[in-house]
């Protein structure tokens, strides 16, 4: 799995800290419903995953850079490959 192309549905909104442009003080939390991204490591506990597409709770993508963000297993719903 690890490298794979993936998208997560979770079945919790996590919070993520958005960039709204360029600035320290342009930055909002969204509540993230969906993510689209590549696993950069895989344990017992859960996925990081390094994003390309952020989806929040009214299935609007947002256009955050890319970060990485650790997914517990609970909170995954579920998990595709798209790679």
């Amino acid at each position: 799995m690890k490298g794979n192309k993936v998208e997560i549905s979770l079945n919790t909104p996590i919070l993520i800290e958005v960039h709204e442009g360029e600035g320290a003080h342009k930055s909002r939390e969204e509540a993230v419903t969906r993510i689209l991204g590549t696993v950069l490591e895989v344990s017992e506990a859960g996925l990081t995953v390094e994003w390309s597409e952020l989806y929040n709770e009214r299935k609007q993508k947002l256009a955050p850079p890319r970060r990485w963000v650790f997914l517990p297993l609970f909170k995954i719903d579920h998990c595709t490959s798209v790679s």
